[in-house]
């Protein structure tokens, strides 16, 4: 009574009381409420779902040790710390082991419920249940093991779950080097799974068959063209897709499924040799060493130590070689970034087209990249986004190779044409008209005909120069060059064959009235006004013309006969075409 009425006139009393009693019972409240949150519920199997994650529905403990067994955990199993495992949780488990437990109630013992660990690379997943007489199913898959070991054959692991019907207690063990474990677990109908699993495999022979139809005509427009740019892109492409196929699964089930070892190995280093292939492949494109020798060195040592990083992984694969890789990798694109950037500043036309189609390769790169990072959980974009992006870069860089290609020919045939043709009146030279007098020669003496050669000189050429200038005087050699091309069929030639000199090749059947009618009419012509030269200009044509095969003469001996008779027409000539004959 006397502590009732104390506490009522000493209300502080009462309140410190109160605090002192919360203090100590507080541990043991947070400990039940935790120990609650702790509690998943129970998943139910019906007909109303197809699937059902595991996320906020399974609990979660990492043994340090990766020592315990299933009868260890099972015993100690209200005891260890699980605590509720959320969606996208990351653990790194290098060296150690997460456990993983849940119940699940089966409505119906006839449905065939399936638990998927939805990760291709998982070490080693092992699923362990007891069946009605209380023994132990325990199921295993993984990249350690041959694919004929697995429950189910497939890109990541799969189980069957209890058949009996009521309630099942599952323990899932999940071991994984190096790379941080994040994948989504779900129990799926195997009707759904079925499905589920075509859609991926449709999904991805797509993706395969292009890539493999990508690097086949890559292939053999290289061989065609002999074209680097789409040989090193060929290779580019085809390592690409084997690190995807190593990267998804792909090549587990159907390359080596009976060789788990090249699973481990591939993942990791087939990435590096595609990152290598890739930077290969920009320096064909962009030529880095025309801006940058240093720049060009630089990028050929990554390639180097891409290669060397990738060799070195598979030889002795640590962790701390796995964070080396991933560095190499993040730099390689940094560097690629900087290549492609410089090239379209410096104004490479052809380098818009590779940082386009590199554009969401790059993006794409970053998903994987930051999970192995532990940034990033395992997800679609972690798993499919290189091959999305793969699939928008094909047609993207195709068609930048192709414009490459198309401009370099031009430039080539450019080039060719300019080693035979006047550059100023776009005739050819003097030695591609005697290739083809000679072969008029040879024509004509076989089918008993002639040919008629004209050597035309703009004998005023020296009198533009000096009264108009140099301007009008190239003005004159290029109208010149027009209007004797005019004079002549499709099948005849015009050559220049020397400073102000032309030659006119009329092809058999000629005869000598034709060729002084074709004289005429470049004489004529040459008089004619032009809008091109001042208005008092005109062009004085001299031409010495023969009637051809004549003697034994080859046809360099009467190009030059002609040059020099042509040469004899006074400047002030009355006649200025003079018919030459031996």
């Amino acid at each position: 009574m006397r502590a009732a009425i104390l506490l009522r006139q000493q209300p502080w009393i009462a309140c410190l009381l109160a605090f002192a009693w919360a203090w100590l019972a507080a541990p043991a409240i947070l400990a039940q409420i935790a120990a609650e949150a702790r509690q998943a519920p129970v998943i139910t199997l019906d007909a109303s779902r197809a699937a059902f994650g595991l996320a906020h529905a399974s609990e979660f403990w990492i043994d340090e040790t990766g020592l315990a067994s299933i009868d260890t955990v099972e015993a100690k199993a209200s005891s260890l710390p699980f605590a509720m495992r959320r969606e996208g949780q990351t653990h790194l488990i290098d060296g150690k082991a997460l456990w993983l437990r849940f119940d699940a109630r089966t409505e119906n013992a006839d449905a065939r419920w399936l638990l998927e660990v939805m990760l291709a690379g998982v070490d080693l997943a092992t699923l362990y249940y007891r069946d009605a007489q209380g023994k132990w199913v325990v199921q295993q898959a993984g990249d350690t093991l041959p694919m004929k070991d697995w429950p189910q054959a497939g890109r990541y692991p799969v189980f069957t779950l209890s058949g009996s019907a009521g309630v099942t207690h599952y323990f899932v063990r999940i071991v994984h080097s190096r790379v941080p474990f994040s994948a989504n677990l779900q129990i799926v109908d195997s009707t759904a799974m079925t499905m589920q699993h075509e859609k991926e495999q449709f999904f991805l022979g797509a993706y395969f068959g292009l890539a493999a139809l990508v690097v086949l005509i890559a292939g053999a427009s290289a061989l065609a063209y002999r074209d680097w740019g789409f040989g090193s892109y060929a290779i580019y492409v085809a390592l690409l897709a084997a690190a995807q196929g190593a990267f998804t699964g792909v090549a587990a089930q159907y390359l080596w499924p009976g060789f788990p070892q090249l699973s481990n190995s591939c993942v990791f280093f087939l990435p590096l040799v595609a990152a290598a292939a890739a930077i290969w492949f920009v320096r064909t494109v962009t030529t880095p060493k025309q801006f940058s020798p240093s720049l060009d060195r630089f990028v050929m040592a990554l390639t180097v130590m891409l290669l060397a990083a990738g060799f070195i992984d598979v030889m002795l694969p640590t962790s701390e070689g796995f964070t080396v890789t991933n560095t190499l990798l993040s730099a390689s694109m940094v560097v690629m970034v900087l290549v492609i950037g410089l090239a379209v500043l410096e104004g490479d036309r052809h380098a818009r087209w590779v940082a386009l189609g590199f554009l969401p390769v790059m993006a794409a790169s970053l998903f994987p990249l930051a999970r192995n990072f532990g940034l990033l959980p395992s997800g679609f974009l972690t798993e499919y986004g290189m091959i999305l992006a793969s699939a928008l870069e094909t047609p993207i860089l195709f068609y930048g190779l192709h414009r490459r290609l198309s401009q370099r020919r031009e430039a080539q045939a450019r080039a060719r044409a300019l080693s035979q043709t006047d550059p100023l009146t776009g005739l050819p030279h003097a030695r591609v008209l005697l290739l083809r007098l000679q072969g008029a020669l040879v024509r004509a003496a076989r089918y008993q005909q002639q040919c008629g050669l004209l050597l035309v000189d703009l004998s005023n050429h020296a009198g533009l120069l000096q009264e108009y200038g140099s301007e009008a005087a190239e003005r004159s050699l290029v109208l010149a060059a027009s209007r004797l091309r005019s004079v002549l069929r499709d099948v005849d030639t015009a050559a220049r064959v020397g400073a102000h000199q032309y030659a006119l090749l009329i092809e058999a059947p000629c005869s000598p009235q034709e060729a002084l009618d074709v004289a005429t009419h470049a004489v004529a012509r040459g008089l004619r006004a032009s809008e091109v030269l001042p208005a008092t200009a005109h062009l004085k044509f001299h031409v010495a013309l023969a009637i051809l095969p004549d003697g034994q003469r080859d046809a360099e001996a009467w190009l030059n006969h002609l040059l020099t008779e042509v040469r004899h027409i006074g400047p002030d000539a009355r006649k200025t075409i003079r018919p030459v004959n031996f």
